[in-house]
């Protein structure tokens, strides 16, 4: 008796895909291609937002992290010639 199994591997990226492709292809498999254009819901793209930016935690506002940031900054003569 021959069977017949199916595996289907959905890939986000170009590289992933090149790779289960080129393995299929290397093992003599059958393969079948769908390539589909999804948009991101608004949780994935804070996630991904969120992954990329990082985050930061503490008690400032916005507007007193940037007042501190700003105070801190030193400005002086420097020796050098460029």
């Amino acid at each position: 008796m021959h069977m017949t199994h199916i595996i289907t591997i959905e890939t986000r990226n170009e590289t992933d895909f090149a790779l289960f492709k080129g393995l299929a292809d290397r093992l003599g498999l059958s393969t079948q291609e769908a390539h589909v254009d999804t948009e991101l819901t608004e949780a994935e793209a804070l996630t991904l937002l969120n992954r990329l930016a990082g985050s930061w935690a503490g008690d400032e506002t916005g507007d007193e992290l940037n007042a501190t940031l700003q105070n801190a900054r030193h400005f002086g003569t420097r020796d050098m010639e460029l």
